[in-house]
């Protein structure tokens, strides 16, 4: 069975050859979004800390084409419901990071199945982490930004997560680290643009709109709202609707462009808008801040 980005056979030929101009350093592959710079010599292993007396980290360097199995293998040690996080790049000029968490009772099963289907977008953008956590031990295996394995759990799970470590020969502690050196991040799409002239082919690896659609799925809500600093204040937001017919199915979608202070208002003015053309199902697919400077005169103007 075919995941997400390789339904096509010209998906699959464009994969095949961003793969084959894969930055490869001492058989270590980097992720197509990762381009490190000359200076990296990056080596398989892990460092290893303590955290606040009772969770164990694990920071581990390893070759692209070995996070999936590793990843994979390591949700086995998972209960049976757990709650997935995704980081993403973030389109608000207000956040430079959007971190989400799902709902707290997915599957194991439906997390593997997620994870396999859009395992492009996990392991190769440089522009999305993906992971697992149990929120009743804070045991949690992250694939970050930097596609470093992050692992934090207390200590009942040490002695299997070194066997499996050792299985994929990574228990050596003096590793190397693309992020150590200076580095770029790159997303899917920009890597896809570069072979093909095709817009739609970027669209189809386009990270943004892949994880509005997961969001909705699995209920999927920000968690650093309020960490971020305010660059900009009224607020400028470039909103999404998407309107539903008589049978709950998509009708229309339309992008908005909304000056409101908060959240609240801005729903408010969407809600005016759409009961001011007469309709009833509609829900926000998503919204961030922009620069005034970026209005696009496509958009409506509320």
């Amino acid at each position: 069975m075919f995941n997400y980005f390789q339904k096509s056979q010209r998906r699959r030929n464009i994969l095949n050859k961003i793969k084959s101009n894969r930055i490869i350093i001492n058989k270590f592959q980097s992720p197509l979004g990762i381009v490190p710079s000359e200076d990296a010599k990056p080596k398989e292993g892990f460092d290893f800390e303590l955290k606040d007396g009772e969770i164990y980290s694990y920071r581990i360097s390893v070759s692209a084409n070995k996070i999936p199995y590793l990843f994979l293998k390591l949700i086995k040690l998972f209960p049976a419901y757990a709650t997935m996080v995704i980081e993403r790049i973030s389109e608000d000029i207000n956040r430079d990071f959007d971190i989400m968490m799902s709902d707290p009772d997915i599957s194991k099963a439906e997390i593997k199945n997620i994870f396999k289907k859009y395992k492009e977008l996990w392991v190769e953008c440089g522009f999305v982490g993906f992971g697992i956590i149990d929120e009743r031990t804070e045991f949690e295996v992250f694939i970050n930004l930097d596609k470093e394995v992050i692992i934090n759990t207390p200590y009942e799970n040490v002695n299997e997560i070194n066997s499996i470590l050792g299985y994929f020969n990574l228990l050596n502690e003096n590793p190397s680290f693309i992020s150590d050196f200076e580095h770029w991040h790159y997303p899917l799409s920009s890597v896809v643009s570069y072979e093909t002239v095709s817009e739609s082919d970027e669209y189809v690896f386009d990270y943004y709109d892949i994880i509005n659609n997961l969001k909705h799925l699995y209920g999927f809500s920000l968690i650093n709202m309020n960490e971020r600093i305010i660059r900009r204040q009224p607020k400028w937001w470039n909103v999404t609707v998407k309107c539903l017919g008589k049978c709950k199915k998509i009708s229309s979608i339309s992008s908005y462009y909304i000056v409101a202070n908060t959240i609240e208002e801005m729903e408010t003015l969407v809600d005016e808008k759409m009961k001011e053309m007469n309709i009833e199902n509609y829900y926000i697919y998503d919204f961030y801040n922009v620069e005034p400077n970026n209005y696009n005169p496509r958009n409506f103007n509320l």
